[in-house]
């Protein structure tokens, strides 16, 4: 046989043996060393400021719209545009061919009339309450056939 086959197995098997001796004697071998601990820090904790508590709203900051549906068809050319909004605001409802301005009751409900032109209208309601201006669009289609 060939010396340097005979020498790379003799180190083949040494290196196989040991690695095996690792696997078998390791873990009682690292419970028997002594426990090597971290140091501890601790650092000072800022106190956190306390952030004020907001004052709660009781009025709704929202518009709806009751009436009409989306996407609805009308048969009369003027139709009722109503919902709720921020009691006492001003409310601006834009059609196609003019504009209502109504002041809103005290519980928040308002209603007007508006003119629709025949096919799609787009109808924007604008609520104005304190400096705050909140919009919605309803989309609904006028046609004067009968179904």
């Amino acid at each position: 046989m060939n010396r340097d086959a005979l020498l790379a197995t003799v180190i083949g098997f040494g290196i196989g043996l040991f690695i095996t001796g690792g696997f078998l004697y390791g873990p009682t071998l690292i419970k028997s060393l002594p426990q090597v601990h971290m140091p501890t820090l601790s650092l000072p904790v800022k106190s956190k400021k306390p952030s004020p508590t907001p004052l709660p709203n009781t009025l709704p900051e929202t518009l709806t719209i009751s009436s009409p549906l989306s996407e609805s068809i009308e048969s009369k050319s003027e139709t009722l545009v109503s919902g709720v909004t921020v009691p006492e605001s001003t409310v601006i409802i834009l059609g196609a061919l003019d504009e209502t301005v109504i002041q809103g009751n005290s519980d928040g409900t308002y209603a007007g009339k508006v003119m629709l032109t025949e096919g799609r209208n787009d109808l924007t309601i604008i609520s104005y309450h304190d400096n705050n201006e909140q919009s919605q669009k309803v989309t609904v289609f006028y046609t004067p056939e009968e179904f």
